[in-house]
């Protein structure tokens, strides 16, 4: 049985998702989800995902594993190593034996060494139950072992758990020979194909809460993936819902208790929560303290931050002006000017004479400009030059100190008028006006002594001033800061579910994508289980009166099973006994192992005979052997009653029977093979009195020609599948040998073409004797040696199995 997309369901999602009207986005989140939860955390981060490989399938339709056996040490029931050999193909494999002698421990050991758990030691309900699996009669450690082997291939590969003594049952080591078997490569095909059905699951169809039974059945559709991916979206979806939801939720209560408050700022930020559309900007500037004007807090600010001329700058003023009075003092003196005077005439003087030749003195109209009177003129010219030169250079220092000086006296900043409405800033604003008024003295002297005095005026003014603004600050913060940690806080929400609004509807859209499309999933991956399982349980039922109709998963996690007792509908935990639950089990579990896209081609399944009457009995029997045609089927069981009908039905089955002796030694000993039973069964027709002979004949010939049949069909399958032959194709083939001498031919010849060339083969390879058997088989004996025709049965069957 096929189910679409079974291998891939990323790539149906993705074909889907490329057929409905879905933005990129939440497109984005649906696979990102399936991936799981740290995939989407990355896509909503904004992280694209890596390209993936497509995961490889283990195999393709019509190959898989099979189990070649089981070795089981100190484990349960089993002490010294014992093992289970099993034909490693399709196939029925029936273990017996009775309670207690350890056939369930080979069950739980085999689901234990691939899976690393087991189902019933996870349900138990008691500790003791739990601690109980180890062997009492080990002395050589626990271990479990599992023989796998690829079809078409001849190696079997091991895959073990060992524990130590100090380990418990989920610890031990895990070691493994191939590649291909890697616990991590198989992790998601166990949970998805898992092969194993414990009694204990039969159970919960019984028992089950309606939330477990839904579970285990959806289980089987392998859709974890996408009901996974569900629950991380709503999981997402929920929780930036509270974000988002949350501000809004404390914007009334933030907001109350702002316009409470007599601070301007609590009132103003008020005014901005009231609006439909709040500014966050605004809101962070005065969470954090920011001018955004009004209500003086500003003003305060500014006069606490007041600048004054540093005492540097002050110092190096004091220093210049006092330097360069002392320079102008030295060298401005009374003489001094005389020489400025002296130095002006004697330059006019002897620019006359240098224009106008000798000439008496125009001054005095005594003395004559010469020649000689110009050299002694130029000489003294020079000496006053000099002085004056000196009284210039200290004039100018002293210009530069006071307006230097004159610099620092600065007008009132308009803070101190500003602030007049929330502060006294008459006694700073004076003093100020004071200190700017330096800049209008014309004396150096009288200005360098007003300035520093008024300055020390100023500076105590500020300080005073900026001491009481502090205090105003100080204050109003009191009452404002954690009215201000509340509005920032507020804020930080609201930016977070502003960021998170539009994410919110990606993952809102993504999560009902993917709701609608997990249920139409589930209707039509359910559906042909649901048929396969209807086929079964016509099978399984016999004669019970109850039908079963569709199976559906229910949106609420509840398991749809549609019942109906002599045509009326009812509830199947209310009207199916035991046994009829515990065949529904198996109607719901076999047809997943019956899955192409399994990688797994066995099913092990401990003890389904369980509370079931004969009749179903042998609807067991049948519906095991239908599916070991294509299958694997290894079932333990205690109960006789399905070995019995199973030989009584003639159905092709392996029997093996487990024995449980002192010490937990335990022995595997094969019960018939279908060679052997058929010739048990002519052997026992051959000594029965009450047949006639005729009759007697004819049975113990067709018991011959069975034996021979089915040496055939396990030699045919041997030799095909050794060479990789699909085992669809080898089923199909004998399915077309219909005589025993066809069968023979795929055996022996592998070819049911010319029968005439199979009795040549025989007799040239055998002996006429066995040309003369398959005679004597077809014809029934025609009344000759009965004995004779068992014993030529058997070798002809044992050359043909060698």
């Amino acid at each position: 049985m096929t189910v679409a997309g079974e291998a891939g369901l990323l790539d149906l999602l993705a074909s889907r998702l490329a057929k409905d009207d879905l933005t990129p986005r939440a497109a984005e989140l649906v696979l990102a989800a399936c991936r799981g939860e740290a995939a989407l955390d990355r896509a909503l981060d904004g992280i694209p995902m890596p390209d993936e490989a497509p995961a490889a399938r283990p195999d393709g339709p019509g190959a898989g594993i099979f189990v070649s056996g089981i070795k089981v040490r100190g484990f349960r029931g089993i002490g010294p190593q014992t093992e289970l050999p099993l034909a490693p193909g399709p196939g029925l494999t029936v273990v017996t034996g009775r309670n207690g002698s350890g056939k369930s421990s080979f069950a739980e050991a085999a689901e234990l060494a691939l899976t690393g758990n087991n189902a019933r030691w996870t349900r138990a309900q008691h500790e003791v139950w739990r601690q109980g699996w180890r062997n009492l009669h080990s002395t050589e450690g626990t271990a479990v072992e599992l023989s796998l082997v690829r079809a078409g291939s001849s190696e079997a590969t091991t895959v073990r758990r060992r524990w130590a003594a100090a380990d418990d049952l989920g610890g031990g080591t895990w070691t493994e020979e191939d590649e291909p078997f890697t616990e991590a490569r198989w992790r998601d095909s166990l949970e998805t194909y898992r092969p194993f059905l414990p009694y204990s699951e039969l159970g919960t169809v019984l028992d089950a809460q309606p939330d477990e039974l839904y579970e285990a059945l959806h289980r089987l559709l392998g859709l974890e993936a996408i009901t996974e991916a569900q629950n991380v979206l709503a999981g997402h979806r929920k929780r930036l819902a509270e974000v988002v939801a949350r501000p809004y939720d404390r914007k009334e209560r933030v907001r109350a208790e702002l316009a409470a408050s007599s601070d301007e700022r609590a009132r103003q930020a008020a005014e901005l929560l009231g609006q439909d559309v709040p500014d966050l900007d605004a809101i962070a500037d005065l969470a954090l303290g920011a001018d955004v004007g009004g209500g003086g807090m500003p003003l305060l600010h500014q006069v606490v931050d007041l600048q004054l001329p540093s005492d540097d700058e002050l110092e190096r003023c004091r220093e210049n002006l006092d330097l360069a009075l002392s320079a102008v003092t030295v060298v401005a003196t009374e003489n001094a000017q005389d020489s400025l005077r002296c130095s002006e005439i004697l330059r006019l003087a002897m620019q006359l004479h240098e224009s106008g030749g000798n000439q008496e003195c125009p001054v005095c109209s005594l003395g004559r400009l010469d020649g000689l009177w110009h050299a002694k003129a130029a000489e003294r010219a020079d000496s006053l030059a000099k002085a004056a030169a000196e009284l210039h250079e200290a004039a100018d220092r002293l210009d530069v100190a006071v307006a230097a000086a004159r610099a620092l006296c600065q007008p009132p900043p308009d803070a101190l008028v500003e602030a007049g409405g929330v502060l006294d800033t008459s006694g700073a604003y004076n003093a100020w006006q004071a200190w700017q008024d330096c800049a209008s003295i014309d004396d150096p002297v009288r200005l360098r002594h007003e300035l520093f005095d008024r300055y020390a005026e100023l500076a105590t003014a500020v300080d005073a001033l900026r001491g009481v603004a502090q205090e105003q600050l100080d204050r109003r913060d009191l009452v404002w800061r954690p009215m201000a940690l509340a509005l920032f806080e507020w804020h930080s929400q609201a930016q977070q579910a502003l960021a998170d609004q539009e994410v919110l509807g990606d993952v809102t859209e993504a999560e009902n994508w993917i709701r609608k499309t997990a249920a139409t999933l589930r209707s039509e991956r359910i559906a042909p289980f649901a048929k396969e399982s209807q086929r079964i349980w016509q099978r399984l039922r016999q004669q019970s009166n109850v039908d079963l109709g569709s199976v559906r998963l229910g949106g609420t996690r509840h398991v749809e099973l549609e019942v109906s007792v002599d045509g009326v509908a009812n509830s199947a935990l209310a009207v199916m006994s035991q046994g009829e639950l515990h065949s529904l089990g198996l109607a719901l579990f076999l047809p997943r192992a019956m899955v192409d896209e399994s990688p797994f081609r066995f099913v092990i399944i401990d003890d389904p005979v369980q509370a079931m009457d004969p009749s179903k009995v042998d609807g067991l029997a049948q519906v095991l052997a239908d599916v070991a045609l294509t299958r694997q089927v290894v079932v333990f069981t205690h109960d006789e009653r399905l070995v019995e009908a199973i030989r009584r039905l003639r159905l092709t089955a392996t029997v093996w029977e487990v024995c449980r002796g002192e010490e937990s030694v335990v022995r595997v000993r094969m019960c018939d093979d279908p060679v052997g039973r058929c010739l048990s069964d002519a052997r026992a027709m051959r000594i029965d009195d009450d047949l006639p002979d005729t009759l007697r004949a004819e049975l113990v010939a067709s018991c011959c020609r069975g034996a021979l049949e089915a040496a055939s069909h396990a030699r045919f399958r041997r030799e095909r599948l050794g060479r990789g032959v699909p085992h669809a194709d080898v089923e199909q083939a004998l399915e077309c040998a219909l005589t025993t001498k066809q069968k023979l031919a795929l055996a022996v010849l592998d070819d049911l073409g010319d029968t005439a060339q199979l009795l040549a083969h025989l007799e040239a390879s055998v002996g006429s004797w066995a040309v003369d058997l398959l005679h004597a088989c077809r014809v029934g004996g025609d009344g000759g040696d009965l004995d004779a025709l068992i014993r030529d049965t058997e070798l002809f069957a044992g050359w043909l199995q060698r």
